[in-house]
């Protein structure tokens, strides 16, 4: 049997797969989605599948301090990264207003199932995550949304 020839061709660079979940706005306490729905609170989206993250909400430490939920955040509330197929190459994390870190062990966790962290502020890691899907990049989103500040 003869091998398929590659498609030596043209594409259209500018063309979206209709079907790929992307970030279409940021809204103070949720995000607008491609498909037309409205998630609240804070986001992942794995492999075009949007899920809400049941996390705690941004809570003051002994001193008083304001504790972004990224650096509380449970390696437990990203166990669906385990069964997704195919992995994501990259995940862009969005601390909110601000860049948060993650903690310790979502970290280590993430980068133990083979995950590259990209961390910024929520506006730009949603424009981050637009760009890498629309270059055919398998990129995964966890993102609070912008109206959270810690």
């Amino acid at each position: 049997m003869k091998e398929p020839l590659l498609d030596a061709g043209i594409a259209n660079m500018f063309q979206v797969d209709q079907n790929m979940v992307h970030i279409t706005k940021v809204l103070p306490t949720g995000f607008r989605l491609s498909n037309g729905k409205t998630a609240y609170g804070p986001l992942l989206i794995v492999n075009n599948e949007a899920f809400t993250l049941k996390i705690p909400p941004p809570t003051p430490d002994s001193s008083g301090k304001t504790v972004n939920p990224l650096l509380l955040l449970d390696p437990k509330a990203l166990a669906v990264l385990d069964i997704v197929t195919p992995k994501p190459e990259i995940i862009v994390v969005g601390g909110g207003a601000q860049i948060s870190p993650l903690s310790t062990n979502a970290k280590k966790y993430l980068t133990s199932i083979g995950l590259n962290v990209e961390l910024a502020n929520t506006r730009y890691a949603s424009s981050t995550f637009n760009a890498l899907s629309e270059e055919g990049r398998n990129t995964a989103f966890l993102a609070l949304p912008v109206g959270v500040s810690a």
